[in-house]
């Protein structure tokens, strides 16, 4: 989709966004404004096994037909660099020749958990999360390797490099095994302290560090595009796509970005790290300066569409999604008494259980698919403001609504009333794509963002729904203890 109205640019920086379930690349110009727009989907695949993966081909494919679609609508602009931003944590494994495995495993893939006590007690999780930032759970990459290495001993010994789907973009692209600190950051295998792969970490996994791409900044050049229409043009390393949408919607240090997109997240970048006591949250890197605090859940808009596939099949996907919004908001906060745990996909903070389940508790006769929507977004804002619990206050700062369920003004009521702040709303559509294009522009461009970004409005919380919402969330609490009591 082109602007044609903004066309008059001659200078544009690409961000292109790969997604759990589809990529979007855009154009940027040196005023922030978005020019062009492409994209394209893919399947997430998931089994009753835990698995959750996606064919490292076909992603790969998507975003070079993007960039193709997007070239047609640049003619005669001029394109200074490429940038990637990415879905956090997934893992391709490659022969020693280069060629891909089999499946890339992504974030929500659950199954490394069955051989996390036995990696817990070879590898001390108060050790390492300090040094890297990422607890040691199953989304992250020591969990992987080591459930590779025990389930599947044949491949683990013959894989010749581990990478991510973004790395293998940037070697279709330039030729180079590379990989940004930004991605590096959230694998687990980075130390934050000595900003390098940790070897000491990587000795007790039984990883050569040569098996790992090349860490480069965010701003970093990876090399120039070899073959096809974006010839010659600089491809830099970018970041993950938690990062770069903070960095996208304009958001200044130590703001807080609530977004919803598959999952959820609750994120700030900062000056400097933030290690929870207990290992809840994580502390990654946007780049060598810059920290990305926070913590994320499974079952964000996961849940929502899981939501409109079971009350809401009789519509189609937009008409379902719309309908199911609106009942929610004819719905009284507290959704008649009906409680929801979002846990489809187990959960990451603040319980890192991949053991939980979702449970629809207090069904009457009275309720229809009206109540299981309002019941579906309060838990969704309940995981979330969990998460903000984790993290310090900082004095002065905002907490923006973004991701596709901002655009919703009963969400955000509901997301300021849960948190209790006011919560204030941005116009982003594709932040994370627009993060990395920013990347490759001035940092005026990103100064201009962000002076925007201060004068947006702001959602208050509703006083009339707050002692609902407080009775709710209070018995969403209780069935949560009641069904998972403390692990010891």
């Amino acid at each position: 989709m082109t602007d044609s109205r903004q066309m008059t640019t001659t200078d544009v920086t690409i961000g292109v966004d790969l997604g759990t379930t589809s990529v979007k690349a855009l154009a940027l110009d040196s005023a922030g404004r978005v020019v062009a727009r492409s994209g394209g989907g893919y399947p997430l695949h998931s089994g009753t096994d835990g698995s959750a993966v996606q064919d490292a081909e076909q992603v790969v494919a998507v975003a070079l037909d993007a960039l193709s679609a997007l070239h047609r609508q640049l003619a005669g602009v001029t394109v200074r660099a490429i940038v990637p931003s990415a879905a956090m944590h997934s893992l391709v494994l490659l022969d020693r020749s280069g060629r891909v495995m089999g499946p890339a495993l992504t974030w929500a893939d659950t199954r490394p958990a069955l051989t996390l006590p036995q990696l817990r007690a070879q590898l001390d999780p108060a050790w390492s999360y300090p040094r890297t930032g990422c607890p040691l759970q199953a989304p992250y990459h020591p969990a992987r390797l080591w459930w590779l290495r025990q389930t599947q001993p044949d491949v683990f010994g013959t894989v010749g490099h581990f990478v991510s789907l973004t790395d293998l973009l940037l070697h279709r692209l330039t030729g180079h095994w590379a990989t940004s600190v930004g991605l590096a950051s959230t694998t687990g295998l980075w130390n934050l302290q000595a900003s390098r792969w940790d070897p000491e970490l990587l000795a007790a996994l039984g990883i050569q560090p040569g098996r790992l791409p090349t860490v480069l900044d965010a701003r970093e050049p990876v090399g120039p595009v070899l073959a096809g229409p974006w010839r010659g043009v600089p491809v830099l390393a970018g970041s993950s796509d938690g990062a770069l949408a903070n960095l996208g919607t304009g958001a200044a240090l130590e703001d807080v970005v609530v977004t919803v997109g598959t999952s959820g997240a609750v994120r700030r970048l900062s000056a400097r790290p933030h290690l929870d006591p207990l290992a809840r949250s994580w502390s990654y890197r946007l780049d060598l300066q810059t920290h990305l605090v926070g913590g994320a859940i499974n079952n964000g808009g996961l849940l929502l569409d899981w939501v409109r596939r079971s009350w809401y099949s009789d519509l189609d996907t937009a008409t379902g999604f719309a309908r199911l919004l609106h009942d929610a908001g004819e719905v009284p906060a507290g959704a008649d008494g009906l409680t929801l745990l979002p846990y489809l996909s187990g959960e990451r903070s603040p319980h890192w259980r991949a053991d939980l389940r979702a449970t629809l508790h207090g069904l009457t006769l009275a309720h229809g698919r009206a109540q299981v929507a309002r019941a579906a977004l309060e838990a969704v804002a309940f995981s979330l403001a969990q998460v903000r619990a984790l993290d310090e206050e900082t004095p002065g700062s905002r907490v923006y609504s973004t991701g596709g369920l901002a655009a919703d003004p009963g969400w955000n009521r509901l997301l300021a009333s849960v948190l209790g702040v006011p919560v204030h709303l941005l116009e982003a559509g594709d932040a994370s794509a627009t993060g990395a294009a920013l990347l490759g522009h001035e940092r005026a461009t990103l100064q201009a963002l962000q002076r925007e970004a201060r004068t947006r409005p702001a959602v208050l919380p509703d006083p009339a729904s707050s002692a609902a919402l407080e009775a709710a969330r209070t018995r969403w609490l209780q069935l949560y203890a009641t069904l998972y009591p403390a692990v010891p």
